[in-house]
């Protein structure tokens, strides 16, 4: 699908919506007592609560990761502790308008890394806080040593805002959800995992990782083969169904192996095995592992994995008072395919198609009856040249051995 002048106006619309959000954002603690919208701390009793349970330690992760998906624009930038996300230290927004470009990401992370990384220094030497920003960072660390200054310098992430995405998500999945909870569903799992999707690829199928994984579920070409079919020309992980049953029985072997569905879905993006040896080390007790299991690879995205998903789960379920209006939006198909999906199915198409295996197959016989009455032609015309040769031969020789014969005769006389 091309970029018209329809997706310009849902575009549009969708950073109009985040802007209604981020401007509300001051009163929307009076408004979720007064109307009843469901906090970003609140414990949600979604379909199975008790199957995804939310840690007390757990939900001020869980709110960082709803201000991420709701409030916070793709123009904001939020610099925060890699370790603690609640510890926001400051929303940056970069003035203009659209999607921020390359080089004015990476002036906001520097100018922010920058500034906060020498107020946190500077109040590890011990030195008292000057001005209120260092006095509001101070507050933060209230009771803790200094070196807890320094630690928290060398720990500094920023976070871009994901609102316009996480609304296109949203969008999107209207096309795929219905038929995803069915599989889940009939493989006996919660439907809310679904939600998994819109942390993994925002449910679009387009998206391909650093690490090569591809499609909405974004399998590995290692562990889609496991479940998949993945060759030259055709790859099982760019089609929603088919992938889908493949998580699902990816999400029921976790499930199977490590007991819970915490440990199942972090599994899900660092792996059954390493999963399983972090369990074994603290007792299969998931805050304990998000908070310390410090073992290979197992990294930001790892640890916040299950409350990424918790919040995309809450945001599902409570779209309308997140997103006011999107239930009245309407969204624009997904593309037929993706460039690769097209020529996978061109190549398909021309060489597997029933009817040009027929003609292929009909033009092989063809050829091949041919070449053998080439065959037997060409052995049956060398064959006679062969008795032709040998009779020629035979009379040369005939007419030499006359002619000696006379000339010994005329010797003789």
């Amino acid at each position: 699908m091309d970029g018209g002048g329809g997706a310009e106006v849902l575009v549009g619309k969708t950073r109009m919506a985040c802007k209604h959000i981020l401007l509300a954002a001051a009163v929307v603690p009076l408004v979720m007592v007064l109307v009843g919208l469901p906090r970003a701390t609140a414990r949600v009793n979604i379909g199975a609560a008790a199957a995804f349970p939310r840690p007390a330690a757990l939900e001020p992760n869980i709110d960082f990761w709803i201000k991420a998906f709701t409030y916070w624009s793709e123009r904001d930038f939020v610099i925060h502790d890699r370790d603690h996300v609640w510890r926001v230290y400051q929303k940056f927004h970069m003035p203009g308008r659209g999607v921020p470009n390359r080089e004015e990401i990476e002036w906001s992370n520097a100018y922010l890394k920058a500034k906060y990384g020498d107020i946190l220094n500077r109040l590890a030497t011990g030195q008292q806080p000057v001005g209120w920003e260092e006095q509001r960072v101070a507050a933060m660390f209230k009771g803790q040593p200094p070196s807890a200054y320094a630690q928290a310098a060398r720990n500094l992430r920023v976070q871009q805002g994901l609102c316009e995405q996480f609304h296109d998500a949203l969008l999107r999945s209207r096309y795929y959800r219905p038929k995803m909870e069915q599989v889940f569903a009939k493989a006996g799992l919660p439907p809310e995992l679904v939600a998994l999707a819109s942390v993994e690829s925002g449910f679009s199928a387009r998206v391909r990782s650093s690490a090569g994984a591809l499609g909405i579920w974004q399998f590995t070409r290692s562990t889609g083969r496991e479940f998949l079919k993945i060759t030259r020309y055709r790859d099982d992980r760019l089609d929603p169904v088919r992938s889908t049953q493949a998580a699902a029985e990816l999400l029921q072997a976790n499930y199977a192996a490590l007991g819970s569905w915490p440990l199942a879905i972090t599994a899900y993006n660092y792996g059954t095995a390493g999963t399983a040896r972090a369990a074994s080390e603290y007792g299969g007790d998931f805050t304990k592992i998000v908070q310390n299991y410090n073992g290979p690879h197992f990294g930001f995205a790892v640890k916040n994995y299950y409350a990424e998903f918790l919040a995309a789960a809450q945001v599902d379920r409570y779209e309308n008072q997140y997103f006011p209006g999107i239930e009245n939006e309407a969204a624009p198909p997904p593309p037929p395919s993706s460039p690769i999906l097209r020529r996978i199915i061109h190549h398909f198409r021309r060489h597997h198609h029933p009817a040009r295996v027929k003609r292929v197959a009909d033009s092989h016989r063809r050829s091949a009856a041919a070449a053998t009455h080439r065959h037997h032609q060409s052995r049956r015309h060398t064959g006679g040249l062969r008795r032709a040769a040998r009779a020629r031969g035979a009379d040369a020789q005939r007419s030499s051995l006359a002619s000696a014969a006379q000339e010994r005769g005329l010797i003789a006389r």
